[in-house]
Order: C-alpha cells, then sequence, then structure tokens
C-alpha cells in the first residue's frame, strides 16, 4: 500500500512539472511573439503622409466683357511624400472649384497610391466651367479689377496598414486660394494644407 501511495505521488508530481514546463514553454514563446510583432509594428508602423507643394495654375483662353466669356485652364500638382515603410493608398475623390462661394468646376483625384518612403505627385483632373464664372454677379466687377477670386480643393482619403492588423487612416485636405489676373494671363496662389489621422484596430 505504501509502494502504490508514493508511486500515485510520484506520478502526481511528475505531472505537475510537466503542466508548469508547458505553461512556461507557452507563455516565453507568447513573449517572444509580442516583442517580433511590437519591433516589427516599430519599423513598418504606418505614419500620416506629408505634403510639401500645392501649386495651382489657372490659364485664359478666352476673355470678354461684353458679352461676358471666359474660357479657362486648370492645372493643380501636389507632392506627397509618405514617411513611413507602409504604403499609402487612397481612393478617388471629387471637390468642388468655387468662385465667391460658388460652385463653379470639380477636382478628381484618381485613385492611386504612395509606396513606402517614397514621394510621388499628384495631379488632379481639375475643370472650371468659364460660362458658370462669366453668369455669376461678382464677374463684370471683379473683371474690370483685373483679378478673380477662386478656392481650389484638393482631398486625398486613405489608409496604411501595417502586418494586416493595424492601420491608420488619413485625411490631406489642400485648400488654394487662387487670383487669377485676366489682363495678365497669369495667376497666383497660396495653399493650406492639413493632414487628419486617426490609428484604429482592424478585424479579420
Amino acid at each position: 500500500m505504501a509502494m502504490d501511495r508514493s508511486s500515485r505521488e510520484f506520478t502526481m508530481k511528475g505531472r505537475k512539472k510537466h503542466h508548469v514546463l508547458s505553461c512556461c514553454l507557452l507563455i516565453a514563446v507568447l513573449i517572444i511573439l509580442g516583442i517580433l510583432a511590437l519591433v516589427l509594428y516599430i519599423l513598418y508602423r504606418p505614419l500620416p503622409p506629408r505634403v510639401l507643394t500645392s501649386p495651382v495654375e489657372l490659364g485664359v483662353e478666352d476673355f470678354s466683357l461684353l458679352p461676358p466669356s471666359l474660357t479657362l485652364t486648370a492645372s493643380v500638382h501636389v507632392e506627397v511624400v509618405n514617411p513611413s515603410r507602409s504604403p499609402f493608398r487612397y481612393g478617388e475623390t471629387v471637390t468642388a472649384v468655387t468662385y465667391h462661394g460658388e460652385p463653379v468646376g470639380t477636382t478628381v483625384v484618381p485613385a492611386g497610391g504612395v509606396g513606402g518612403r517614397t514621394t510621388t505627385w499628384v495631379t488632379p483632373l481639375t475643370e472650371v466651367d468659364g460660362v458658370k464664372v462669366a453668369a455669376n454677379p461678382h464677374f463684370a466687377g471683379d473683371a474690370l479689377s483685373g483679378t478673380l477670386p477662386f478656392v481650389v480643393m484638393v482631398r486625398l482619403d486613405g489608409k496604411a496598414l501595417v502586418l494586416r492588423a493595424f492601420e491608420v487612416s488619413a485625411t490631406v485636405e489642400i485648400v488654394c486660394y487662387v487670383q487669377l489676373y485676366v489682363f495678365r494671363e497669369d495667376s497666383s496662389s497660396r495653399c493650406v494644407a492639413t493632414v487628419r489621422a486617426g490609428p484604429q484596430r482592424k478585424y479579420y
């Protein structure tokens, strides 16, 4: 009886020791995986993009006061820098070109992306309806003064994904205040860029 009891106690101690070793091994594996995930996240964590320059050019192809007539060409260029190793991808967006607060055109950014740690020029398609501009009640006064004010807005809505588990969504908004000099057939612009970013957990 004593031998059987000692044998059972030895077996139970062996099982407890085996369970403890298994738990320790599992904890060690989880810690190692956690450290690797943290290192990879630090190396490849997505960061919001930066906008360096965004010149806007408006050109006059046809201009007349009587009858009111205006034909314009528009060109917008946005230089986007992606500082992180994760690519930043964005979808198509459409924003308005306004003249004295009234929409007179559109700026379309086609879907695209910026590779990790690269700089890319984004060229939206901008169209301005000269007929709507000429029909605006402010057109005659602005045309006589030689300066027509426009506001051109460009927006990039995108996200960067890392480790297939975390993503950072970012919206880049560029608002350009453009002065068109109709008699000089030239323009100048002042642009203000803002970036809004917010990390969120993505579940699969």
